[in-house]
């Protein structure tokens, strides 16, 4: 076995999947705040429906309490109710 310390920084890059869209980043910031919604707004509705699938795809998989609506060229990320 070899260890080796102060590898270089290639090796240490993140993988794509722990890569974190400025989205996502701002949807975790507003999870910790007391904010009621969020609201990403676009140039279009091609890339809103994109960046709605990629913010709610990652909602569900990690378990965040949040949703995310599509409404023309924005994206409003909300809180879930607590049943």
């Amino acid at each position: 076995m070899k260890i080796s310390y102060n590898a270089s920084a290639d090796l240490i890059k993140p993988t794509r999947k722990e890569i974190l869209t400025e989205e996502i980043q701002e949807v975790i910031k507003f999870l910790d705040s007391d904010n009621e919604n969020l609201v990403f707004e676009y140039d279009d509705e091609e890339t809103a429906r994109k960046r709605r699938n990629s913010v709610a795809t990652h909602s569900r998989k990690k378990d965040l309490e949040v949703k995310a609506l599509l409404r023309g060229n924005k994206v409003i990320v909300i809180r879930k109710k607590e049943k």
